[in-house]
């Protein structure tokens, strides 16, 4: 909790008098006029309701904090011993002065600052216009105004970068350990440090440290790494237990802050339920994103993006949550690749065991309807209750930051035209935000006004009249809103999002030479990959699949340069997870390795069959390989079409059956066609 100087007075006072204390007490007990007073008493009486306290007063004016024991000791940790009077320099002072800005709910007077600093109105006003360009630098805006005071304004994330950077600053990195180590050690320290270190939650401090002490991931951090590391932990949940939100974040990769975002839930879950209640989606997204840059941008294992296991189970799994929820999950590429890594890791058992993590509860309150969705959706693919409570909070964490992270508003806000007035807008509005989820807003206008309505933030346009000469595209539904209407409503906004998904949208020369690029290496890439393509009789007997690999790599010189690095290689694949596909004599098998020298897609078939394990962990006599190799850094462009190629063989029965059977012939067209596919995907942008 972050409290000022003068709400821990006030508190101070009013925890050592049972009885209460009265206003006109206070206002000389601190020495300030009635006014502040009020100011503060309104202030603190929403401080310390996030700990489930209560500001009463008496029937006499006594003032008094009432909750239970464990609150009022919660309270007590958060407040500062008495300090000395602090000697500041001016840098400084302007570090001190920025915290008591950036912390206020309210506008703060100059003379209040004045007082608290211990300096002058002038000295004051100076550091206000000096602190003003540091401000715009990160995008916050200082704002002064008589009779009401000065306050910072700016985005929730940019004011949590300034306020790590300060006590970044004005701490020492030994003294803060040292601190660390014992509240008591802080009075063996000078007065400003004292000052600054006090400025943190002790409780978040001590939880963040906790948590750092406990994870064998960061014990190779330098201790500046571990500093920066526990004060941005500490002022994320100081801002999020003072009821301050970053807003979801929109493109958050998920795959690239796996690691990083579940350590961020991680700290969360340490903290004390206050916090751990209040902290969104947004909140941990943007820890996971600042964790990233400390930890250098570190980048997680690659995945399989042609796993054929996954890319079965991750594209049911969409497939079956967009079914229940009316949300296009299926168009977002970002979600089908943050999934496909999440499952991978999941199924090849590389992730930490789940704990409890209270941190995710909220997503069932937040998200009811997705959260079944979600749940059902993985009881069908996965097995019943394969995810379960924090395992199955994850897989809906993935699908609510798209819901909840911006993308939605793309299709959601809608503009609706009637000339009936009132009434039947009113009804037409109740029955489209019933009836169609994915709707946020509906803005209803008449037609006489239309001419002050800016068109270009509305998704979609209906009107309950034919518009002649109108000119904009708009759809016309009567105020009955039958079922055939809400469809094609429905239809129309699914296409407003995929268009925004897709980038269909007026680019700028670079994009289109940028796309010109893309389009121009993903057509080279499956004309190399087609060139290449061929089938193989493997006729050398064989009595195990190791056998059989080796024998089929040493049949493609050209590709594989190191038959024992790649053979090894495959075979730590298939110890991972079967390959073999159910009711099939077939598997598809992959690796990225140094030892291979191109891209390849190839055909083997085993003239003595092999015994396989298959997904379905029954075994199935193996007489055709479908081989997908790749060098160790293989372009994106080319990585899109082999997992295409895995995704045709998953997509249906008749597709897996002609890889299954046919030649050489059939199995190129169907090769070509899922090229074809992705490139046009790449020329609709």
């Amino acid at each position: 909790m972050i409290l000022t100087s003068r709400e821990q007075q006030i508190i101070k006072l009013l925890l050592t008098q049972p009885e209460g204390v009265s206003r006109d007490e206070l206002t000389k007990q601190l020495n300030v006029s009635r006014r502040t007073i009020y100011r503060e008493l309104s202030q603190l009486e929403n401080d310390i309701q996030t700990l489930g306290l209560q500001l009463t007063k008496s029937p006499h004016g006594a003032y008094q904090i009432l909750g239970d024991d464990a609150a009022l000791d919660t309270l007590r940790t958060n407040l500062t011993p008495d300090a000395p009077d602090v000697a500041f320099d001016p840098s400084q002072r302007q570090n001190a002065l920025l915290i008591r800005l950036l912390n206020s709910r309210v506008p703060v007077t100059m003379s209040d600052l004045a007082e608290e600093l211990a300096v002058s109105l002038t000295t004051i006003k100076q550091d206000l216009d000096l602190i003003t360009p540091a401000l715009t630098t990160s995008h916050l805006v200082l704002n002064r105004r008589k009779a009401t005071g000065i306050w910072v304004s700016g985005n929730e994330a940019d004011i949590r970068r300034v306020l790590v950077g300060i006590f970044a600053s004005a701490l020492n990195p030994y003294l803060f350990f040292q601190a660390l180590k014992g509240a008591a050690a802080t009075t063996a320290f000078d007065p400003v440090t004292s000052y600054f270190y006090q400025q943190l939650s002790q409780n978040e401090l001590q939880a963040a440290n906790a948590v750092f002490t406990k994870s064998n991931s960061l014990t190779t951090f330098s201790d500046n790494q571990r500093k920066m590391l526990l004060l941005t932990v500490t002022v994320h949940a100081m801002r999020v237990l003072a009821g301050y939100h970053v807003p979801s974040i929109r493109n958050f990769n998920q795959e690239r802050l796996f690691q990083d975002q579940q350590l961020a839930l991680q700290f969360f879950a340490e903290m004390n339920t206050a916090v751990r209640q209040q902290v969104r989606v947004g909140d941990y997204q943007f820890l996971a994103i600042q964790l990233n840059v400390i930890r250098g941008g570190l980048v997680g294992e690659r995945v399989d993006q042609f796993d054929l296991t996954v890319n079965l189970q991750v594209q049911a799994l969409i497939r079956a949550v967009e079914a229940q929820v009316d949300y296009p999950f299926s168009t977002d590429h970002k979600l089908y690749a943050a999934l496909l890594a999440h499952v991978q890791r999941s199924t090849a058992g590389t992730l930490a065991p789940v704990l409890a993590n209270p941190v995710l509860d909220h997503l069932a309150m937040d998200y009811p309807k997705l959260y079944q969705a979600v749940k059902n959706a993985a009881d069908q693919v996965f097995g019943i209750n394969a995810f379960v409570g924090n395992e199955l909070a994850y897989l809906v964490l993935y699908f609510a930051s798209k819901v909840n992270g911006g993308d939605v508003q793309l299709a959601a806000k809608v503009l609706l035209i009637t000339s009936d007035g009132p009434g039947t807008g009113g009804l037409i509005t109740t029955r489209l935000k019933a009836a169609v989820p994915m709707i946020q807003s509906v803005d209803s206008v008449r037609i006489s006004d239309l001419t002050n309505v800016d068109f270009s933030q509305y998704a979609l346009i209906l009107s309950t009249e034919q518009l002649p000469g109108f000119d904009h595209q708009y759809l016309v539904i009567s105020p009955l809103l039958q079922d055939t209407e809400l469809a094609e409503v429905r239809r129309h906004l699914k296409q407003a999002h995929q268009s925004v998904a897709n980038g269909e949208v007026k680019h700028s020369l670079d994009k289109s030479v940028t796309l010109f690029e893309t389009l121009k290496q993903t057509v080279d890439a499956a004309a190399a990959l087609l060139d290449g393509f061929e089938t193989y009789d493997v006729t050398t007997p064989a009595t195990d699949i190791g056998q059989a690999l080796g024998e089929l790599l040493m049949m493609i010189p050209k590709v594989v340069t190191n038959v024992e690095a790649v053979l090894s290689a495959l075979l730590k694949r298939l110890d991972l997870a079967p390959v073999g596909i159910p009711q099939t004599h077939m598997a598809l098998i992959h690796t990225a390795n140094t030892g291979i020298s191109k891209p390849f897609i190839g055909i083997f078939d085993l003239n003595t069959p092999v015994a396989l394990a298959a997904m379905d962990m029954k075994t199935i006599k193996l007489r055709r390989v479908v081989l997908l190799l790749t060098p160790a850094n293989t372009p994106e462009s080319t990585m899109q079409l082999l997992s295409a190629v895995s995704g045709m063989m998953v997509q249906d029965d008749m597709l897996l059956r002609n890889f299954e059977t046919g030649n050489y012939s059939q199995i190129y067209q169907l090769i070509t066609e899922a090229f074809l596919t992705e490139i046009q995907k790449i020329d609709r942008r």
